[in-house]
């Protein structure tokens, strides 16, 4: 594997949705599966097209009491999304990015309910743009990018939770492992996300990731990485390439086959670069 320019309840409401370009000499093919889990409310939010070379994805994780989390999902890839179509940012996706993230973190903290009293919301994002056989991503939060090459599986972007500061903190002797230890129980809480009050930590690669043919790429909410290691999520894309839309159905049909008494919700974007 040679990955380069890596910086690094109810029955479940289940969406799935395929979409499939080509250009000149490849193509890009597509997959969208979201299911509620065991959950009572959807707060994931999920978006994703191809557009003849171009391809955008889109997932964002809400959280947030009542339905703080889920506007700020929806609010979060509206944004994004409307503006990728409205800018059509081709030649420099590492700044669009970065305005988008502190325009989307602006409007998530912004949002109120109809009494005007604040929602207090939040949401990850993953996004990526490709072109031609060009990838750019951005994440805040703790939802995933994986690319798939031969089998092979890694995540390019890191989780920005607790555990990271302290990984930091380890490695650079500020504590010891007995002090990691003590304070390991908050590992899960996110550093950074959109509705956070100063927004500083962020995953964008300034240099584009070059495509391989077969290469996929998978976004996705964090109740699929922590119901399946990441050696499986490789193995049942595997068994469904290069039909992006089986992949997707067969990755949160089996989340839910495990039949985890708290299953998050489950969104996922999955996509393959093909050359002829």
């Amino acid at each position: 594997m040679d990955f380069k320019n890596i910086e690094v309840a109810e029955e479940p409401t289940v969406v799935i949705t395929t979409s499939e370009s080509t250009g000149e000499d490849f193509s890009l093919k597509m997959g969208i599966s979201s299911i509620l889990g065991t959950r009572k409310n959807q707060q994931d939010s999920v978006f994703g097209q191809v557009d003849g070379k171009t391809a955008i994805a889109i997932v964002c994780d809400g959280m947030g009491g009542m339905n703080g989390g889920e506007l700020a999902s929806q609010t979060a890839v509206k944004i994004l999304a409307e503006d990728y179509y409205k800018k059509q940012p081709d030649s420099d996706i590492p700044s669009f990015f970065r305005e988008e993230a502190y325009k989307m973190n602006d409007a998530v903290r912004g949002l109120e309910d109809k009494d005007g009293n604040p929602l207090n919301g939040g949401t990850t994002v993953v996004a990526t743009i490709t072109l031609d056989n060009r990838l750019y991503w951005l994440s805040i939060g703790d939802s995933k990018i994986y690319l798939i090459r031969e089998g092979n599986i890694v995540a390019v972007n890191r989780e920005h939770n607790f555990r990271m500061r302290l990984d930091e903190r380890l490695k650079s002797g500020a504590i010891t492992k007995e002090q990691y230890k003590k304070e390991e129980g908050q590992a899960e809480a996110l550093i950074s996300f959109l509705g956070i009050e100063d927004l500083t930590l962020m995953d964008i690669n300034e240099k584009p990731f070059i495509l391989q043919e077969n290469d996929i790429v998978l976004l996705c909410s964090d109740g699929l990485y922590k119901c399946l290691p990441d050696e499986e999520i490789a193995k049942l894309v595997f068994y469904e390439e290069p039909d992006m839309g089986r992949a997707a159905k067969r990755l949160t049909d089996i989340v839910l086959k495990k039949g985890k008494r708290s299953q998050d919700n489950t969104s996922l974007v999955i996509m393959q670069y093909n050359k002829y």
